[in-house]
């Protein structure tokens, strides 16, 4: 398949400084057509505004959840989901991939 090198995506196109509530985080989901660009796209870049006072797991599984579960490991998901954040919020982001991953198994 032939993909588009790289799209951008940053976090304050979904309000914040908080991102919580699954509903808003399917819902984000939904805005950007994540299932499309992850098809379309070689690495999606995700900016996370330094300004972010939180991000909450509900929000992160339900925008991120349904494609986290379709690969096999926090690696190759973090290979093409490429978040540029603080170190505090990338440990976070890689407890909910490993959420989502261990749900994929049950």
């Amino acid at each position: 398949m032939d993909y588009k090198e790289k799209y951008k995506i940053n976090f304050q196109m979904f309000g914040g400084p908080v991102y919580s509530g699954r509903k808003k985080g399917e819902n984000a989901n939904k805005k950007i057509n994540l299932n499309n660009l992850n098809d379309e796209f070689k690495y999606i870049e995700i900016e996370i505004p330094d300004d972010t006072y939180s991000i909450n797991s509900s929000f992160f599984l339900g925008l991120f959840g349904p494609i986290i579960k379709k690969f096999n490991s926090m690696d190759s998901f973090l290979n093409k989901y490429q978040f540029k954040c603080n170190e505090d919020f990338m440990v976070i982001i890689k407890q909910f991939v490993q959420i989502a991953l261990l749900e994929k198994r049950n």
